[in-house]
């Protein structure tokens, strides 16, 4: 079985057919097809075609198909589910199995059951996903291991960020702060860890749309710390390019009244839906430099998804 967590986590279990046990006509029930799926996983005659044909292409198409369907469903349900797709001889779809209808399910399945994938060795190929939507993904592996985290603004954008080798995030900690987003260091807090970096949006700016609205989003933020922090320094920094497009425009602040507030980076991405701001935050200065670079790659990993992207994967309703 392959698990889709907010990493996009994919994993297997232990194989209980032989693949040339598989062959011939479709079977009838989810669970006879997600056995199959499971064993075809570890088989030797179709593990390498799973590993590194199958699911590259599932990651890289899916995560997009995934992230448009929590932009554009209204009220989505972010339950787990499980669905088997059974693949022809030529890639095209024969049939989905599932095993929980949900709303974001509902979505993937009208890309799905249109899909034609890369042509198995094995014929019908079953192919066994397992998605669930928590912040304790299974352990990552494989070609297309991971994706990054979606923050949802429900039927109206979502975007993404990347996240560094050596940290990890947390919607659930991000909760309990009132912020969108958190990442810090693995083992780590947001309480705890010496640098943390949360993501939040600014709020006033964007009446109707955020577009040519930074600029004063940026005096008012400024504005507020130094209101809070009367020694304040401010210094621009270079932007940020951003993979997905556009720049960050970065600010580098000290003389923060806090002392767990050594010295602070924020980076400010205009959207024309959002003004989304990210902060590095860190309680001393003596691993800046690495938490600066981890910074630079979170922001850089930056995309946006609303109803005026193009090329979505997913028409919005």
């Amino acid at each position: 079985m392959t698990s889709l967590g907010k990493a996009f986590a994919y994993g297997g279990l232990i194989a209980l057919l032989s693949v040339a046990a598989i062959g011939g006509e479709l079977v009838s029930s989810f669970e006879e097809a997600a056995a199959r799926g499971d064993a075809m996983e570890k088989d030797s005659a179709t593990k390498e075609y799973f590993s590194k044909t199958l699911m590259p292409y599932f990651g890289q198409t899916y995560s997009k198909v995934l992230q448009s369907c929590f932009a554009t469903v209204p009220n989505p349900d972010n339950g787990p589910f499980s669905f088997v797709v059974a693949i022809a001889a030529d890639g095209r779809t024969m049939r989905v199995y599932d095993d929980r209808e949900t709303s974001i399910f509902d979505c993937m399945s009208n890309s799905v059951s249109k899909e034609t994938f890369p042509a198995p060795p094995v014929v019908p190929y079953y192919l066994h996903i397992a998605m669930k939507f928590t912040d304790d993904a299974p352990p990552k592996r494989g070609a297309a291991e991971s994706a990054p985290p979606l923050v949802l603004e429900g039927n109206k954008y979502s975007y993404t960020f990347g996240v560094p080798a050596g940290w990890e995030y947390s919607f659930e900690q991000a909760q309990q702060f009132g912020v969108r987003l958190t990442l810090f260091p693995k083992g780590g807090s947001f309480e705890t860890s010496n640098s943390v970096v949360y993501v939040n949006e600014i709020d006033g700016f964007c009446n109707p749309g955020c577009a040519g609205t930074i600029g004063r989003a940026i005096a008012k933020t400024i504005e507020d710390s130094r209101d809070d922090s009367p020694m304040l320094q401010v210094k621009s920094a270079s932007p940020i390019n951003i993979k997905g497009g556009g720049v960050a425009t970065v600010r580098v602040l000290t003389g923060l009244r806090d002392p767990q507030q050594a010295k602070e980076a924020l980076a400010f991405i205009e959207q024309n839906e959002a003004i989304v701001l990210v902060v590095l935050t860190t309680k001393g200065v003596k691993t800046w430099e690495q938490d600066y670079a981890a910074f630079q790659d979170i922001v850089s990993g930056h995309k946006f998804f609303s109803c005026n992207s193009p090329n979505l994967a997913v028409s919005c309703k």
